[in-house]
């Protein structure tokens, strides 16, 4: 009988429910000898089943409501139980309607598709009809009046019936089980992994066509075979540990290494999880695996490429730092020597010497101030100070007081928002915010006093802060150039600098796992952007 024929009728229960010819629908009538002279017989029983109907569902309802799995069922309706009851009734007038053609035939097979998609047992539905059959069975004897002869056939209709019944929601549920097992096994069967199931000892008892694949054993080699066939000796992970832990927790993931029939060793991205019978106890194991040799081997040589590029960097760094550091003697005393010419022979030669002498104090002096960058931009990952809780309010603070005479020379005005807490270098980043700050006051207009504003705002699991001014922009096309060291836009004479201030802006706010952008158009203005994460995200990163 249906717990909801309206819901058994929907879209999605009929495309369970497979389709019967009317050949076979036929045959199947052929072989319970239902007839049209038992259509005429239930058709007459309709009467009783009417009377009878209200008693049938109070005890129908009785008998649902006794089990758990008939319970649940009602529970989980979305239709009220007065309606429940009302679909039941209907039903009940169908199977005695007479009208036992392909439409019948469709009606009941979806029923039994929805008895199997809300979990109920195929038993439960056969003895539903004990209670159909013990309403109806003195109403036929009534309606007999006596006749012996005809009780008896009609209740010979009524069983061919509720066997037709039976039989077509049996086949339902076969029918839905049967489209499950074939949707397993084209997963089983996929060509993503390597599938084998075992029995409780690790004894392979199924293997799918892509565990041949994967490991050069047919799946008829591998049947009967113990997993630890395909465990490879250059494991220092002893299989016997590995299936001890599948015992005891049930699952093991992980990466062995695993022989192939040819002899040859691939690395096995292995997963192990058990398979629970209704009372809980494990009865199989599914095993999934892929072959993660190439990827392996390619993270292998990433961390080792990478490795090397860290090297590489620590060794360039620790060129620069020495470089720079032991030419600052030397330097010194050219930078001395030539400002103790200009000073003692200015006048005192021609205007050729005085111009010579003049370039060679400019070029000391400039080589002292670039080594000095160098020096600093050297020393960003290598002698940097340990993190710790930084106020950017104090940073920018610090950075104006470095830049009090440029500030007052520009004539600019420097305006600092609310700035937050941060976990970082506090050295670095006032050498940050100096740049930054510095650049704005000297890449100004000509024809407008620098206007400079430090703001900050949240962003994600961080901070954004930002540096805004009215110079003199720079045009989008520049933009990845100006973070690379030595790369100028202008000329010397126009804007002092090395060129390295804004790649040691970038290298500080990488350190701190952020990361900078600039924003800008021509004569419109520029705004540097960088972040900087929360402390529990924020990394010392050489």
């Amino acid at each position: 009988m249906s717990t909801s024929s309206r819901e058994g009728a929907s879209a999605g229960d009929a495309e369970e429910a497979f389709r019967i010819g009317p050949e076979e629908f036929q045959r199947r009538k052929d072989y319970l000898r239902l007839s049209e002279e038992d259509a005429i017989l239930l058709r007459a029983l309709l009467p009783a089943a009417e009377g009878a109907c209200a008693s049938y569902l109070d005890r129908f309802y009785g008998e649902m409501e006794r089990f758990e799995e008939t319970r649940s069922v009602l529970e989980k309706s979305s239709i009220p139980h007065d309606k429940l009851r009302e679909i039941h009734g209907d039903q009940l007038l169908v199977l005695l309607g007479g009208q036992y053609d392909l439409a019948y035939a469709q009606g009941r097979l979806r029923i039994g598709a929805a008895h199997h998609k809300v979990g109920l047992k195929p038993e439960w539905y056969v003895g539903a009809y004990s209670l159909l059959l013990a309403d109806l069975l003195p109403g036929a004897w009534k309606i007999c009046g006596g006749d012996v002869n005809r009780f008896i056939a009609s209740v010979e209709a009524l069983f061919k019936v509720v066997l037709l019944d039976i039989e077509l929601a049996i086949s339902a549920y076969f029918h839905s089980d049967h489209e499950k097992l074939r949707l397993f096994a084209k997963v089983f069967e996929s060509d993503l992994e390597a599938v084998l199931i075992t029995d409780l000892r690790g004894t392979i008892v199924h293997a799918s066509h892509m565990t041949g694949t994967i490991s050069g054993y047919a799946a008829a080699e591998l049947t009967k075979r113990h997993l630890s066939l395909l465990h490879s000796p250059q494991n220092s992970l002893d299989f016997a540990d590995v299936w001890q832990e599948v015992e005891l927790d049930g699952t093991w993931h992980g990466d062995i290494w695993h022989r192939h029939a040819n002899g040859g060793d691939y690395l096995a991205r292995m997963s192990i999880a058990a398979v629970r019978g209704d009372d809980e106890r494990v009865t199989h194991y599914v095993v999934e695996y892929s072959d993660a040799t190439e990827a392996w081997e390619a993270e292998q040589s990433l961390r080792t490429r990478t490795e090397e590029l860290a090297r590489s960097n620590r060794e360039l760094e620790q060129f620069a730092y020495v470089a720079s550091h032991d030419l600052q003697e030397p330097l010194r005393m050219v930078a001395s020597y030539t400002q103790l010419l200009a000073r003692r022979y200015q006048g005192k030669l021609d205007a050729d010497a005085d111009e010579f002498i003049a370039f060679a104090v400019d070029g000391a002096t400039r080589m002292q101030v670039l080594i000095n960058d160098l020096l600093k931009l050297s020393r960003v990952g290598t002698r940097g100070k340990p993190f710790a809780a930084v106020d950017l309010g104090g940073v920018a603070n610090a950075a104006l007081a470095n830049l009090d005479v440029a500030l007052r020379e520009s004539g600019g005005t420097v305006t600092i928002d609310p700035m937050p807490r941060v976990t970082g270098d506090e050295t670095q980043l006032i050498q940050l915010l100096q740049n930054l700050i510095g650049n704005a006051l000297k890449f100004r207009r000509p024809d407008a006093a620098p206007q400079v504003r430090v703001e900050s705002k949240r962003f994600g699991h961080g901070w954004k802060i930002s540096v805004w001014d009215n110079g003199i922009g720079i045009a989008p096309e520049y933009f990845d150039r100006i973070f690379v060291i030595f790369q100028r836009l202008h000329g010397k004479s126009e804007y002092p600098g090395t060129g390295i201030g804004l790649a040691l802006c970038k290298k500080i706010v990488e350190r701190h796992g952020g990361s900078i952008q600039v924003e800008s158009q021509p004569h419109q203005g520029t705004a540097f952007h960088f972040t900087i994460p929360d402390s529990e995200v924020a990394h010392d990163g050489h």
